[in-house]
């Protein structure tokens, strides 16, 4: 047999476990686990090595001592992981990752559909069909999506680009190995639209990023299936769009440790690497389809201050909304539809931002919507949408609260009661002009 190289798994949580099973189930001719740190070691035993989880601290002498030649770092958090690379870098000892930047690949490089049942042709999306296209399922990473690959294990890297043009993530996070794949292949017959990206359990990123994409499909005339991330609202959301729950596939019901071969697999995204370079026109025609289900109600409030409850809240909205009669409501009081047709019917809506602003596409024409964003963080989506969509823009920068320690784009925020007052002031008077 020949040398297989000793590999340490640094990290157990659920991506750790996950990797040492990997090891000994599709690379054990190849590599051979020999030590698991960890920075919280729970004492306990693994049970695919039959190796005692260590402390962190034990991870030079192991080294030293020849236990291993590399450490796999099996940590999701990209600043954590970071500040590994560089503590192990310091330390002399080597890093292995499963893959190399050489086999992530474009489209053109998979097997296309040359006679797709249906086409999408659309300004700022990208539309391909492929063939026979490999998948596997990396549930270990808290965002989970969907490895696409061939048999020569190239990577599609077109569905798995973040908002920055690095792969390290995805080099780390490989479910086995992709060339020549040894699990067992489930044939996946008929047609499929990948819509599981890689933040579209949030309801914001998956209106912006995957709605308008479903859209267009449905538009097309596609009637086959999506895979999709399973949460409530996009449930609701893709009902809207006329996507019966028997053509959805959720991506939690696919099985790690297999390989799923699709017939067809359809896939639509957005150009470039910034994933919200979404065509504001698309998002405007479908909202407009939306909002023409929703339903005028003169009890309805005209005036919301929508509450963000976790992280990123805005400390002082509550009273401002109180001052100036602003009805309070924390959205995941309600249905999707019920959230939808409070914006409908209000004139004036102030929210921080999050994903407690995506309502506002559903708000009509000549209405204001205001965004409280907080320190240091800001993007032009919601604005470009809401002139598409003929809603009346505001922004206001917050101030970070002194005594929240948590990173600018996390931490509860402060909002200038004067400079919102204004904004308030303004929007009532161009209400009141529209009367």
């Amino acid at each position: 047999m020949n040398h297989r190289k000793k590999i340490a798994l640094y990290g157990y949580g659920l991506f750790g476990k996950s990797a040492s099973e990997s090891f000994r189930l599709y690379w054990g001719d190849e590599y051979l686990v020999t030590a698991i740190f960890d920075r919280y070691p729970s004492g306990k035993t693994d049970p695919f090595w039959g190796l005692e989880i260590l402390p962190a601290d034990r991870i030079l002498p192991a080294f030293e001592n020849g236990v291993f030649e590399s450490v796999m770092i099996c940590v999701t958090d990209r600043d954590d992981r970071t500040a590994l690379f560089e503590r192990f870098e310091k330390m002399g000892i080597p890093l292995f990752f499963p893959g190399r930047v050489e086999d992530f690949a474009s489209p053109g490089c998979f097997d296309l559909d040359p006679s797709p049942e249906i086409t999408v042709r659309k300004d700022h999306y990208r539309f391909h069909v492929y063939k026979n296209m490999l998948a596997a399922v990396a549930d270990f990473n808290p965002k989970s999506f969907l490895f696409l690959f061939n048999e020569q294990g190239l990577v599609n890297i077109d569905n798995k680009r973040k908002y920055l043009d690095y792969f390290e993530p995805y080099l780390l996070t490989y479910p086995f190995r992709l060339k020549d794949p040894i699990p067992q292949k489930i044939i996946m017959k008929g047609s499929y639209c990948l819509i599981a990206k890689t933040y579209s359990m949030n309801y914001w990123h998956f209106t912006i990023e995957v709605a308008d994409c479903v859209y267009l499909m449905e538009k097309a005339g596609y009637t086959g299936k999506y895979i999709y991330q399973k949460k409530s609202f996009a449930d609701q959301l893709l009902g809207m769009l006329g996507v019966t729950p028997d053509r959805l596939i959720s991506l939690e019901s696919l099985e790690q440790h297999k390989v799923y071969v699709f017939e067809r697999l359809y896939d639509i995204n957005h150009e470039g690497i910034a994933r919200m370079m979404c065509s504001t026109e698309v998002m405007a025609e479908m909202a407009s389809e939306i909002r023409s289900g929703l339903t005028r109600k003169t009890d309805s409030p005209r005036k919301l201050y929508v509450k963000r409850i976790g992280i990123r809240q805005l400390l002082n909205g509550d009273e401002i909304a109180r001052r100036n009669g602003f009805t309070v409501i924390v959205p995941e009081n309600y249905s999707l539809r019920e959230q939808m047709e409070l914006f409908y019917n209000a004139d004036i809506v102030f929210s921080p931002h999050g994903a407690n602003c995506t309502n506002f596409l559903y708000m009509r024409e000549g209405t204001v919507f205001i965004e409280i964003l907080p320190d240091r963080w800001y993007m032009d989506v919601n604005h470009d949408t809401c002139e598409a969509c003929g809603v009346h823009y505001m922004k206001l920068r917050g101030i970070a609260s002194e005594t929240d320690t948590r990173d600018g784009q996390y931490a509860d925020f402060y909002v200038d009661e004067n400079a919102l007052q204004d904004l308030i002031d303004q929007a009532e008077s161009l209400i009141e002009a529209k009367r």
